[in-house]
């Protein structure tokens, strides 16, 4: 039997099945059409995000030591690497593959927010990520861009996306492992500041929200860390109060990448 600190971090891997057993279920008696393609979406999203956070809560509350983080990390990418590459069934492929990547990118998330020190940090963090997940989407050179909305190298999108049955319409991507290491980081760095974890959940839940609304409406691709790192950074209100001089910095990186990008274009 685990430990208790350690058995926590496994709910969140065990409830992704669920749902995925539960989504695939669902997919048979599914009506076909456009509106419940898009009903379908969202159920799926809305689901993935709930266990996504959930996952992330978990493996910051499990506090692994290192080597258990590292055995996780191999371990995930293992599992990752059977389920695309392994020959599988699409279905258990995408099982497998999802269950590796929640579970490295949970614990590594995790453990990268505990090293943050200082809440007056989170602010300038948020910000970066944004800045950074932006350009990775918009730019015509950015890494998601080309890998997941132009698909040049579908097997690396396989890789780094997490895949759901999504009801009346398949097995499709619905979140990145970005958003899952970012989701945990932020948890992380949450539980190791001892912040409230009531609001810090609750904003990264309506952050998600938010992104799933804009993505219905607008039905193009979009950079998910911003909305969840608006919504974890406000709802900590004072609890993450920052410094004029660090939001500074930050911004200036951010207009530095984009100045490159720009320059280079």
């Amino acid at each position: 039997m685990l430990p208790p600190r350690t058995s926590s971090a496994w709910l969140g891997p065990v409830a992704f099945g669920l749902t995925y057993a539960i989504l695939f279920a669902l997919a048979a008696p599914w009506p076909g059409g456009e509106w419940a393609s898009v009903v379908g979406f969202v159920l799926a999203f809305g689901a993935l995000a709930a266990v996504v956070v959930f996952a992330g809560d978990g493996a910051a509350r499990a506090r692994l030591a290192r080597d258990s983080a590292i055995v996780a990390l191999v371990g995930g990418a293992a599992a990752v690497a059977l389920g695309v590459v392994g020959g599988l069934p699409p279905a258990v492929g995408g099982l497998v593959a999802g269950l590796g990547l929640l579970v490295g990118g949970t614990w590594l998330g995790a453990a990268l927010g505990r090293g943050v020190q200082d809440a007056a940090h989170l602010w300038p963090l948020v910000l970066v990520a944004m800045g950074a997940d932006a350009w990775s989407v918009f730019a015509p050179e950015g890494l998601t861009r080309q890998v997941v909305v132009e698909g040049e190298t579908p097997l690396v999108a396989r890789l780094v996306v997490l895949s759901l049955p999504v009801p009346g319409v398949g097995v499709e991507p619905v979140l990145g492992v970005g958003d899952v290491v970012f989701t945990a980081l932020l948890l992380g760095a949450a539980r190791g500041l001892d912040l409230p974890m009531r609001r810090a959940i609750g904003g990264l839940l309506v952050g998600y929200a938010l992104c799933l609304v804009a993505l219905v409406v607008l039905a193009l691709p979009l950079p998910a860390l911003p909305f969840l790192g608006l919504g974890f950074a406000v709802a900590l209100g004072r609890h993450a109060a920052t410094r004029a001089r660090d939001v500074a910095l930050a911004l200036g990186f951010v207009g530095l990448l984009f100045g490159l990008r720009w320059l280079a274009a």
